[in-house]
């Protein structure tokens, strides 16, 4: 089961308690309430993201609600799964988890639910370059800003500078590429052994950083057949959004 760190507590948590097959979330910091949300504001809307798609994958039912209504598109650029359910009625209703930005109001001790925060975001040296269109302008895959996240982690403070965003961009692409090419090659069953600490680095505070790692060796390794890095690499774009099979059949 999925663990984060709680900012109540001081530890890393499990987001429910063992029988739970339900999580009830709130996603806090709903700024943008109508305009294209910066691209800062979207680093808690992709943490929510990824919590939702690893409970499912434990066979959790999942409801999130958000302060606000995310910007649609900008969350469908990035691959979030837009907002399904109200707020729910009442004051008794336990919330599960809580999802936050950084500077968000200290939860005090004795606070109901789990409290996972994000870190501080700094935005591209142009002052202008601050919205997924800037990205786009620039000719880079919105998405690239979710690789960018990943590669370190939802708590640490990032500076998403051109250069972050080039390298995660030009990353993507030629995962893209490699999943087409594999793509043609026999299918083969995922490789377990290779599958198993990627699958612990997520579940363990979602360590995206340490995932991606093992995956890049994943890719390099020529002793695993490409069907079965096909289907290891499939399997986890599940939770990580990248959409790794893009290219497929345009090479």
């Amino acid at each position: 089961m999925l663990r984060l760190y709680d900012m109540v507590t001081g530890r890393t948590e499990p987001i429910v308690p063992p029988a739970s097959r339900v999580l009830l979330m709130h996603v806090h910091g709903g700024e943008a309430d109508g305009r294209p949300a910066r691209l800062d504001e979207l680093r808690p809307l992709l943490l929510a993201d990824l919590v939702r798609r690893m409970g499912e994958r434990r066979r959790l039912r999942v409801l999130a609600f958000h302060d606000v209504e995310p910007p649609r598109d900008d969350i469908l650029a990035l691959n979030v799964r837009p907002q399904e359910h109200p707020a729910p009625a009442g004051a008794d209703v336990r919330i599960d988890l809580h999802v936050g930005p950084a500077g968000s109001p200290a939860p005090r001790n004795g606070s109901p639910g789990r409290w996972a925060l994000t870190g501080r975001v700094g935005l591209p040296e142009e002052p202008d370059a601050a919205y997924l269109s800037d990205v786009s302008a620039a000719g880079l895959d919105p998405v690239a800003v979710r690789h960018a996240f990943l590669a370190h982690g939802y708590r640490p403070p990032i500076e998403l500078t051109w250069a972050v965003l080039r390298e995660a961009d030009e990353t993507l692409r030629r995962w893209r590429r490699r999943v087409a090419e594999w793509a043609e090659s026999p299918s083969r069953p995922i490789d377990t052994d290779r599958a198993a600490p990627v699958q612990r680095a997520l579940d363990d505070d979602l360590d995206t950083p340490l995932a991606l790692r093992l995956l890049a060796e994943l890719g390099d390794d020529e002793s695993v057949p490409p069907g079965s890095r096909f289907e290891t690499f499939l399997h986890f774009d599940h939770i990580l959004g990248l959409d790794l099979p893009a290219d497929i059949g345009r090479i």
